[in-house]
């Protein structure tokens, strides 16, 4: 038993002059016969359709949960990234997908005191370049979501498989996130009064979801409801952060990854930065100097069509 799907991303194409085709939402039992038999059917539509690469597991999109986790199987996953056994990275190899990216999970507790030397050169930078943080106006959220929008697309552009989000799409996406975001964790940055760039967290919502499992149906929806109501939750995920390019050599990054955990501290024990690429050094260093520690390893895969 198991599914998959074969995905035609048009705006990835279009926007990165490739031909890939993308396949996702693949689950499967421990049996490489039958993962195998989804990986070919997938594979014959997307070169059915001209593609000529099949890469993956994208759900749907790189915009949304991706990757196979091949370490830190043994707990719950944070919101939004992905889960599996761990018999499936084998399983991958053994019908011919080839690992082509890694990209990292890393934990940062928040309890502790960021080194002196840190704090030190953050309140540099922002007495230089007239810097200030601020948080999202939920009462204006629709001009806040255009800003987004806009410094999303400028500030991401050099991410492995980057295309522009659509306007409309980051709305949906809002429309569904609203119930559970926390305003005072998305920070924007600015430089004299303009904001400069951005960083998004959410609150771990999975642990509601983890903590209901022992229901069923109705009672379980019940529950999460409850739950989410009145439960504390203590975990919360750094999704995106990113800084317009002509701001980068100006140390805006590591200034606003600071300040996100700085805010965090505040109802959050620890946060995950999650996903980030194994070559993107500036990240990871900025996490490792703030006491966090990779925590978990995911793999994307393709293979000729």
């Amino acid at each position: 038993m198991g599914r998959i799907a074969a995905i035609v991303n048009r705006s990835h194409n279009n926007y990165n002059k490739e031909s890939v085709g993308f396949f996702g939402f693949f689950d499967f039992i421990n049996d490489p016969s039958v993962a195998r038999a989804l990986v070919d059917a997938a594979a014959k539509i997307l070169k059915e359709r001209g593609l000529t690469i099949m890469r993956g597991p994208y759900n749907p999109s790189i915009n949304d949960d991706c990757g196979v986790l091949t370490e830190g199987n043994d707990r719950p996953t944070f919101i939004s990234m992905p889960w599996n056994p761990t018999y499936y990275a084998e399983v991958y190899k053994v019908v011919g997908l080839g690992m082509i990216r890694t990209l990292y999970a890393w934990d940062v507790p928040l309890h502790a005191e960021p080194p002196a030397r840190v704090t030190k050169i953050v309140n540099w930078l922002k007495k230089r370049n007239n810097v200030s943080i601020r948080t999202i106006d939920m009462k204006n959220l629709n001009k806040e979501l255009e800003t987004i929008h806009h410094l999303y697309n400028q500030c991401l552009d050099r991410n492995w498989g980057f295309y522009p989000i659509a306007l409309d799409d980051l709305l949906h996406a809002a429309a569904d996130l609203k119930a559970i975001a926390d305003p005072s964790i998305i920070v924007f940055v600015c430089i004299d009064g303009r904001d400069v760039g951005f960083s998004l967290a959410l609150p771990n919502v999975n642990e509601v979801f983890h903590a209901s499992r022992g229901r069923k149906g109705i009672f379980r929806f019940l529950e999460m409801v409850l739950r989410l109501q009145v439960q504390k939750i203590k975990t919360d995920r750094l999704t995106v952060l990113g800084v317009e390019p002509a701001y980068r050599d100006k140390g805006l990054s590591a200034l606003l990854f600071f300040e996100s955990f700085r805010i965090a501290k505040a109802k959050y024990e620890i946060s995950e930065v999650s996903w980030v690429e194994a070559n993107n050094v500036e990240i990871l260093e900025a996490a490792e100097l703030m006491g966090g520690h990779h925590s978990r390893t995911y793999e994307l895969y393709e293979k000729a069509l």
